[in-house]
């Protein structure tokens, strides 16, 4: 249970932090205004990736292993938890 927890928390702050990375709003003063903005430069693997259709088993591959390492650690918490209670019943049993 201690590892549900611990999931939920980290996906709780995963998407907080991808809310916060939309573009917000922000009214902009005289000053900051006439301020010439350089823009920043495109990243070309991502517009290549995109373009080919492989971005998408970029995303895939990644949510595989993401997806993999969760149930791999979900099932060693159980087997955790089995040992757990076997040690303490051979305590009190003892």
């Amino acid at each position: 249970m201690k590892l549900f927890r611990i999931l939920a928390l980290c996906c709780f702050f995963v998407l907080s932090a991808l809310a916060g990375l939309q573009p917000a709003q922000a009214q902009t003063t005289e000053a900051e205004a006439s301020v010439t903005v350089v823009a920043q430069p495109e990243v070309e693997m991502a517009d290549i990736l995109r373009q080919d259709g492989k971005i998408y088993v970029v995303v895939a591959v990644l949510l595989t292993v993401l997806v993999g390492m969760i149930i791999y650690l979900i099932s060693l918490d159980r087997k955790v938890g089995k040992l757990e209670k076997q040690l303490k019943d051979d305590l009190v049993n003892q």
